[in-house]
């Protein structure tokens, strides 16, 4: 029994330890960036702008649809007959009317500009009158169809001519599609981005961290020390007061440094797009700052080259020239609208008519020789608003947008230049602070430990020791976040030149490298 209740607590104990396991977010650069994909907010509102341009586009395609249409009417008719209507004395001065009409046909404007129109109309009545036009007996409510068959194609000779008008909002809605296509992207990389810099500065929280702890031990080891000196009478009793002052303040530190790390790690789950009970199953950084050799850093870096770049990969540089081109386009098509409605519409028909009663007469009212009628024939339409304000108007609108969007798009080409030129700047600077403070922080050990030797032989102060002591710490500090500010320089100009994140088959993808390394001028 005692075996068994083993067993079980074994068992038990196992599957605590493997949830809490799991329910642990690992928390390295691609790993995050991926979750990242599917769950940041921005991002995926960012991917419902490009199903909204396409249907946009669905939209624009309709005008191309074939329109069926069809109209029934039915209608029944009493007219009283004045006393002297010779009609009188055939019918009790009632004329009962019954008619029936129906039409059905298609609609379509086709790509090239024509409009092409086939409708088919059926017409029936009779009534209680018993002579027909002809003056003919024929009794009451005897029956007369008629059907015809009429074709028409219109062809615009002004406004809406040819296709390349015709298809030109189809066309800016493609455009617009792209442009939403590209700016997702540009969404996409700058939240890599924000991702990466939040990161790293988890990363340097939970350094920071150990530093305090490894700084509030050195304090610890120095009270020690000074405790013994005191007991050799090397020290007097009041050096033992600044020491438990000095580390009160480290405790101090180290407090505020466990809130800077829980602060950068939700900070962190929110640029990720994660809940905070999600955002504070965060694992500890997995991935450590880049080195410079890593980077393949080197001095004197080609700022044209990565301009260069930044043109051809920079995905809000290929969006707003897509925006560019759709206004262009609407420019056009604005231009084209001022322009006189001028329709050249001709047309062909066949009809025919039957009298009597029966189904047969319907169809029979289609094919009877009798009462055929057959023609063609052509009509011009003109259509020309006296003042054409509104044409007007959207002409001067959209030259206005055209010429905006040019001082835009200039003016964009013109910040990305100035921030690489700015991340370049940054990067060289990174690297100078980060070897600096290499050199300052191995100065400042070596200090810190002579210190130590001396205060054990008594040749120097507690004083001394506890001032090196946090000129070490903060030494140790400087150069974490050199290395932060490195590793922030090298994303950044990896945003800038359009390089931190890839389009795939099946989406986004990135890899460590782009964390790690500048973009390569010769394969990028």
């Amino acid at each position: 029994m005692r075996f068994y209740k083993f067993i079980c607590v074994l068992f038990t104990g196992i599957g605590v330890t493997n949830f809490y396991g799991q329910s642990k977010i690992s928390c390295d650069l691609v790993g995050i960036s991926n979750i990242a994909f599917e769950k940041n907010p921005t991002i995926k509102r960012s991917a419902y702008s490009i199903k909204s341009a396409e249907a946009d586009f669905q939209i624009q395609r309709s005008v191309f649809d074939v329109n069926l249409f069809s109209e029934l009417a039915v209608k029944t008719n009493r007219y009283t007959l004045f006393a002297e209507d010779p009609r009188n004395q055939f019918m009790d001065k009632v004329l009962k009317t019954n008619t029936l009409d129906f039409s059905a046909g298609l609609r379509k404007r086709l790509r090239t500009g024509q409009i092409t129109d086939i409708s088919l109309k059926y017409g029936f009545n009779n009534n209680n009158f018993p002579y027909d036009s002809f003056n003919q007996y024929v009794g009451a409510f005897w029956g007369n169809h008629v059907s015809s068959v009429n074709l028409s194609l219109t062809q615009p000779l002004l406004r809406g001519r040819g296709k390349d008008v015709t298809t030109i909002s189809e066309r800016i809605s493609q455009l617009y599609i792209e442009n939403s296509r590209s700016s997702n992207e540009f969404t996409n990389s700058n939240t890599i981005l924000q991702i990466g810099q939040a990161y790293w500065n988890y990363y340097l929280a939970y350094k920071s961290l150990e530093i305090y702890k490894q700084n509030e031990g050195r304090v610890r080891n120095v009270l020690d020390v000074t405790k013994e000196l005191i007991k050799a009478d090397k020290k007097p009793a009041g050096d033992l007061a600044q020491v438990n002052a000095d580390l009160a303040n480290q405790e101090k530190f180290t407090a505020l440094a466990e809130q800077n790390l829980y602060e950068a790690r939700i900070n962190l789950g929110r640029a990720i797009g994660l809940s905070n009970e999600e955002s504070l199953q965060l694992d500890l950084p997995a991935n450590d700052f880049p080195t410079i050799p890593e980077s393949e850093y080197r001095s004197g870096l080609d700022k044209m080259a990565f301009i260069r770049i930044a043109k051809e990969k920079r995905s809000d540089l290929k969006a707003v020239g897509k925006i560019s081109d759709a206004l262009e386009m609407q420019y056009r098509l604005a231009e084209n609208n001022t322009k006189p409605q001028l329709d050249l519409t001709g047309f062909v028909f066949y009809g025919s008519a039957i009298a009597g009663n029966g189904i047969d007469k319907t169809f029979s009212s289609f094919t009877n020789n009798e009462g055929r009628n057959l023609g063609a024939g052509a009509k011009l339409t003109f259509t020309f608003p006296v003042n054409n304000n509104l044409a007007k108007g959207n002409y001067a609108k959209d030259l206005a947008s055209l010429n905006d969007q040019k001082i835009s798009n200039e003016n964009l080409q013109r910040n990305i230049e100035l921030n690489i030129s700015n991340a370049i700047n940054k990067l060289d600077n990174s690297v100078i602070v980060l070897e600096r403070a290499k050199e300052a922080l191995d100065s400042y050990k070596d200090a810190f430990n002579n210190e130590q030797i001396k205060l054990q032989s008594g040749l120097t102060t507690i004083l001394n020791v506890i001032l090196f002591q946090e000129r070490l710490t903060s030494s140790e500090l400087e150069y974490l976040q050199a290395y932060q500010q490195f590793a922030n320089a090298i994303i950044s100009l990896r945003h800038e030149t359009g390089t931190l994140i890839s389009q795939g088959d099946k989406g986004f993808t990135l890899n460590q490298n782009v964390f790690y390394t500048i973009p390569n001028i010769a394969n990028y």
